[in-house]
């Protein structure tokens, strides 16, 4: 990020109120565009805060981090499944994520479902099932720019098997023809055509050695799909699911 975009992203309010000095209109807009990535990296933020804190102690606890990035995380998922309620595509609903981000936010979602550390509240459980479902009966346009994005970020993690660089040139250089979906929150589809062509191009996505708190992508391989994705959370809520069951049931003994 520039010092432009950290500034809007850490402090919107007095950034934005600054800008609507000049200019309401823009400012208005600019927030519009910029609340979903500001939600969705206030949750990397705090995924990362205590690798980012140089050695210093951070003011919450791991569990009341991962606990508030949950939180984080589940709104912009609401807003990206926004458009597809029912599984049906409705433009003019105005989310303001794109839900072409959704199966890579559901991905994001794994570190929460069925963990030792993490319990899903029944609340959450009924959130990303909502949104499952709306995916699975969504039309075949629309999920499969979701996939297409989804493979996208698969691709740029590292250590996965099947993502090294010949397996990944091999992989792009055969889905190189046609790309959709748009990369910013509310942006145009040139934008991520134009963003995923360099990726893909490029053979690896990401070079270096990235540091992060935890990588869901850990847990899946170079060739996971959307569908086992989906399958894999729908595993995992159904197990959280039947622990707050008995957690209620055990509550009223």
């Amino acid at each position: 990020m520039d010092d432009h975009l950290r500034n809007l992203v850490s402090s919107p309010k007095t950034a934005l109120t600054e800008m609507s000095q000049m200019d309401q209109e823009s400012a208005e807009l600019l927030h519009k565009s910029l609340s979903g990535y500001a939600t969705l990296r206030k949750f990397y933020d705090l995924r990362d805060e205590e690798i980012l804190s140089n050695g210093k102690k951070p003011q919450k606890g791991a569990i009341a981090r991962k606990a508030e990035a949950a939180n984080a995380l589940l709104a912009v998922i609401i807003s990206s499944d926004d458009n597809i309620r029912g599984g049906l595509y409705d433009e003019g609903r105005g989310a303001i994520v794109s839900v072409d981000f959704l199966l890579a936010l559901l991905g994001e979602a794994m570190v929460f479902v069925n963990q030792p550390d993490y319990t899903a509240s029944v609340s959450q459980i009924d959130i990303l099932l909502k949104a499952i479902e709306d995916l699975q009966a969504v039309g075949t346009r629309v999920y499969s720019a979701c996939t297409e994005f989804l493979q996208t970020v698969i691709a740029s993690g590292q250590g996965l098997k099947g993502s090294s660089p010949t397996d990944m040139l091999r992989k792009t250089t055969s889905n190189v023809s046609g790309t959709s979906g748009s990369f910013s929150m509310v942006g145009s589809s040139m934008l991520a055509s134009q963003l995923k062509q360099s990726m893909s191009s490029s053979g690896v996505i990401v070079r270096g050695n990235v540091k992060r708190a935890w990588d869901w992508r850990r847990g899946i391989s170079a060739g996971t799909s959307g569908d086992d994705l989906l399958r894999i959370l729908r595993l995992g809520l159904a197990q959280d699911l039947a622990k707050a069951w008995l957690a209620e049931a055990d509550s009223r003994m």
